[in-house]
């Protein structure tokens, strides 16, 4: 009886297992797109970063051909001041406009995306720098993630 009622609840723990619709995001078949033309102007750093990092998921077997056209604009502004008037926290953002062109068709998509980081200002200047970068870094993160969603989205 023991060894009916094991191998009915492996079976059953393998069908249900089989019948995951699970799909990995970065692979291969879920690169439906292929960005022919990418124009973008900004900040140098932060425009190659963010190009290379949207260049990973474009797929040359992709049947969708795309143009991607993305203006960075990469605002600082003081956020807090001590009673001393100094400065102690920047607020760091990051605004990019997105056209989407496809060009098998005539269909355009415009979008704005923007993300806003705070970050601190220490004592030690080379420390303030990389709370900076790691504030610029997490940025691009973001706007990535958004750009890739829409071009899931739209070419799925």
């Amino acid at each position: 009886m023991d060894k009916i009622k094991n191998t009915f609840i492996i079976s059953i723990m393998l069908l249900l297992i089989n019948s995951c619709s699970y799909q990995n995001m970065n692979s291969k078949y879920q690169k439906k797109f292929y960005i022919q033309e990418f124009d973008i102007t900004g900040d140098t750093r932060t425009s190659f970063l963010i190009q290379k990092k949207i260049q990973r998921f474009s797929n040359k077997d992709g049947g969708n051909r795309i143009k991607l056209l993305v203006e960075l604009n990469k605002n600082k502004t003081i956020e807090e001041k001590n009673i001393k008037n100094k400065v102690t926290k920047y607020n760091l953002t990051l605004i990019a406009n997105v056209k989407i062109m496809d060009l098998n068709s005539t269909r355009e998509i415009k979008r704005t995306f923007t993300a806003t980081r705070i970050y601190n200002v220490e004592d030690n200047h080379s420390a303030t720098i990389n709370n900076l970068k790691e504030a610029n870094n997490s940025l691009i993160n973001i706007i990535v993630e958004e750009v890739l969603d829409q071009l899931r989205i739209y070419f799925n």
